[in-house]
C-alpha cells in the first residue's frame, strides 16, 4: 500500500483553517444588533403603522423588478468569481462555478461570511485549490465589491447639492470618508506592487500569518483590480434601477441622481457585520439618508418590502441549482474516499 496519496490526502485536509469554538457572546453580537436597532426604529416609528404600510406593498410588480435584476445580479457574481479563480487559483469553467455560488446565496441570508466560506471550500474541493487561497480571492473581490459602492458615488459626493443643514454635515463627512478609502486602496495597492519588487518585503508578507490569505493580493497586478470593478459596475447600476422603480411603485419619488449618492451608502451600512441577514442597519440607513422624500413609516416599509423581495428572490435562484450543488459536493468526496481506499 503506497502511503503518498494518504498523505497527499492529509496535507490537503490540513489546509483548512482549525476550528475554534466561537464564544457565545460573539455569536450574540449580530442578533443582538439587529434587535437593538429595530428598537430604536420602532420607538420612534408605531408598529402598527409600519405594519399598514407594508399591507400596501406590490408584492407581485416587486418581484417582476427584483426577480430579473437578482438573475442578473447572479450571472455578473459568477462571471466575476469565475474570472477571478482562472486568474489567480485555479482554470475552473463558468458551469463550475454557477451552481456553489447560486446555492451559497442561501448561507447568506444567514450570513454573508458562511457564504464566503462555503465558496472557499467548494473551490476547495472541486479544484485542489487550498482553501485559504480561494478565500483569498473571495476576499479581493469582497474589497472592490465596496469600492465599486465608492466609484458610482464618488462623482455624487463631490457634486451633490445638500437640501438641508443635516444633509450638508452628512455630505461633509462623507467626501473625507471618500478621500480616507481611495488613499487606502491606492495605499493596499502600492503596497503589494512594492512587496512584489522586494525579497525583503514579499518574504515577510509570505511567511507572516497572514500570507496565505494575501495570496491573491500579492499576485493582483493593478489592471486587475480595474477588470474587476469593470465586471462588477453592471450589478451596482441595474440595483440603482431596479430601486427607482420601486420606489415609483411604492408611490415613493426619489431623485436618481440621489440614489446614485446614497444607496452605496446604505449597502455599506447592510454590509456592517453587526447585524442578521443585514436586517436593522440597512433600514436605519435608508430612514438617515431618504426620510426627506417620504414619510419615515413609508421609507421604513419600503425598505422591508424590498430587502426581503431581494432575499427571496436570491434564495429562489440557490434553491433552483442547490440539488446540483449537493450532487458535485457528494461526487468529490465519493472519489476521494474511493482513492483513499485504493490506496
Amino acid at each position: 500500500m503506497s502511503v503518498e496519496p494518504i498523505a497527499q490526502s492529509e496535507a490537503a485536509a490540513d489546509e483548512l483553517p482549525a476550528r475554534r469554538a466561537t464564544p457565545l457572546w460573539r455569536k450574540l453580537i449580530p442578533y443582538l444588533g439587529t434587535i437593538a436597532i429595530f428598537a430604536l426604529i420602532f420607538w420612534r416609528i408605531p408598529l402598527a403603522k409600519v405594519a399598514e404600510a407594508l399591507s400596501q406593498a406590490p408584492i407581485l410588480k416587486f418581484f417582476a423588478i427584483f426577480m430579473p435584476f437578482s438573475i442578473f445580479y447572479f450571472a455578473i457574481d459568477s462571471f466575476c468569481l469565475t474570472w477571478v479563480v482562472r486568474r489567480f487559483n485555479a482554470a475552473m469553467k463558468l458551469s463550475d462555478i454557477l451552481p456553489i455560488r447560486a446555492s451559497m446565496y442561501i448561507l447568506a441570508l444567514i450570513n454573508t461570511n458562511l457564504g464566503q466560506g462555503g465558496v472557499a471550500y467548494y473551490l476547495h474541493r472541486k479544484a485542489g485549490i487550498s482553501f485559504l487561497g480561494a478565500l483569498s480571492s473571495i476576499l479581493f473581490i469582497a474589497l472592490l465589491e465596496v469600492y465599486q459602492l465608492f466609484l458610482f458615488s464618488t462623482l455624487g459626493v463631490i457634486f451633490y447639492t445638500p437640501s438641508s443643514a443635516a444633509q450638508s454635515e452628512i455630505v461633509s463627512i462623507v467626501r473625507i470618508a471618500y478621500i480616507v478609502a481611495w488613499a487606502l486602496l491606492a495605499g493596499i495597492i502600492g503596497f503589494f506592487a512594492a512587496a512584489r519588487r522586494s525579497d525583503r518585503i514579499r518574504t515577510w508578507v509570505e511567511t507572516g500569518r497572514a500570507g496565505a490569505v494575501l495570496a491573491t493580493f500579492m499576485k493582483a497586478r493593478p489592471l486587475d483590480y480595474v477588470t474587476v470593478l469593470a465586471i462588477k459596475a453592471p450589478s451596482f447600476l441595474a440595483s440603482v434601477v431596479a430601486q427607482y422603480y420601486a420606489l415609483a411603485l411604492y408611490g415613493i419619488a426619489v431623485p436618481f441622481i440621489k440614489l446614485m449618492l446614497f444607496l452605496p451608502l446604505v449597502f455599506l451600512a447592510a454590509a456592517l457585520p453587526i447585524a442578521v441577514a443585514h436586517l436593522g442597519t440597512s433600514q436605519a440607513a435608508w430612514l438617515l439618508f431618504f426620510s426627506g422624500n417620504a414619510p419615515d413609516v413609508k421609507i421604513l416599509a419600503y425598505s422591508l418590502a424590498a430587502h426581503f423581495t431581494f432575499m427571496l428572490c436570491n434564495g429562489l435562484i440557490g434553491l433552483l441549482y442547490l440539488p446540483r450543488a449537493t450532487r458535485e459536493l457528494t461526487a468529490i468526496r465519493g472519489d476521494r474516499a474511493g482513492d483513499t481506499a485504493a490506496a
